[in-house]
């Protein structure tokens, strides 16, 4: 049995076969997958170990399953949520014909880059062709790989950077223009200043409640809202919802767990008719994504097994060639 650990993942992503468009590409095979029906994940099992259950962000272990039949393996995956950075995550990689238990990849990093290859697959199809500026609210584990991912499927010229704590938020700028040469990446000092007049909007955050207001999107904005899948926490106001056309990565998922839909929901500031459709539709092409210029749309994302079994199944395999 292989074990890939962070130091081999990292090592991994070195060679060109394991790109970041390698790793668009696997995500979006898995999700058109989800869409033909040979993509299956069990429902999401989330032990809560917190003593107060009643938490908007309780302790608790996690567990998921998953099959890709094309790309014939099963999985799973499980951690402990909430008990801080890096998470303990392991992935279980088996082969889809004899069941028997191929890799286990542990580590935190690979869902780096899966979150940030669902986000680009995501924005190629609901943002503007001519998207050049994108803004970014949160500059903590993951945001750096979801603005690194979003100008493999937009040619940015700008990225506003705002988070609370300033001298965090200008250790991120400088690494991230340290990857984007030919982007022009700053900070910005209000969230406001990361939304107004953006093409691209990304959030990526822990917060409890919105950090922006969603009356200050311009029409024709496309949104990602990343962070957390906790029901009675968001990082999107009811607004920015209610304005957009709003696309899911799974539709029984997110309305399990996706705070940013179910408290609007709740409110009856929307009703379900509001969330389109999902990801793997999007990928295949049997739902409409943007249908004019000067349509809002929102990408809400809570982080499926589907997208972390194919990218892991994308390392192990060039390890297992290696």
């Amino acid at each position: 049995m292989l074990i890939l650990r962070d130091a081999e993942v990292l090592a991994l992503r070195e060679r060109p076969e394991a790109s970041r468009a390698a790793h668009i590409a696997a995500v979006e095979a898995a999700f058109a997958e989800m869409a033909r029906g040979t993509g299956r994940m069990a429902e999401r099992l989330s032990l809560v170990t917190d003593t107060d259950p009643q938490a908007p962000r309780p302790r608790s272990f996690k567990l998921y399953a998953a099959v890709l039949q094309q790309l014939g393996v099963i999985g799973s995956l499980t951690y402990p949520a909430g008990y801080g950075r890096p998470l303990d995550l392991r992935i279980q990689v088996c082969s889809g014909e004899t069941g028997r238990l191929l890799a286990l990849v542990e580590g935190e990093s690979i869902t780096h880059w899966s979150t940030g290859a669902v986000t680009a697959a995501a924005t190629r199809r609901l943002a503007r062709e001519d998207a050049r500026v994108m803004g970014l609210i949160g500059t903590g584990t993951y945001a750096l790989e979801q603005a690194v991912f979003i100008a493999q499927v937009r040619a940015l010229r700008e990225i506003r950077c705002f988070s609370r704590d300033a001298v965090r938020r200008q250790g991120f700028v400088d690494r991230l223009a340290a990857m984007l040469p030919g982007v022009s990446v700053r900070a910005v000092d209000e969230a406001a200043a990361a939304v107004e007049g953006v093409d691209i909007l990304t959030t990526v955050t822990t917060a409890q409640q919105p950090v922006f207001d969603g009356r200050l999107i311009q029409p024709g904005t496309h949104v990602n809202a990343i962070g957390m899948h906790y029901p009675k926490v968001r990082e999107i106001d009811t607004e920015t919802v209610r304005r957009a056309r709003v696309f899911v990565d799974d539709m029984a998922v997110s309305l399990a767990e996706k705070g940013e839909l179910l408290i609007p929901l709740a409110e009856g500031a929307i009703g379900p008719s509001h969330l389109l459709g999902d990801l793997g539709a999007l990928v295949t092409g049997d739902l409409a994504g943007r249908l004019t210029r000067e349509d809002i749309t929102l990408f809400a994302s809570s982080g499926l097994p589907v997208e972390m079994l194919a990218v892991a199944t994308l390392l192990v395999r060039l390890a297992q060639r290696a």
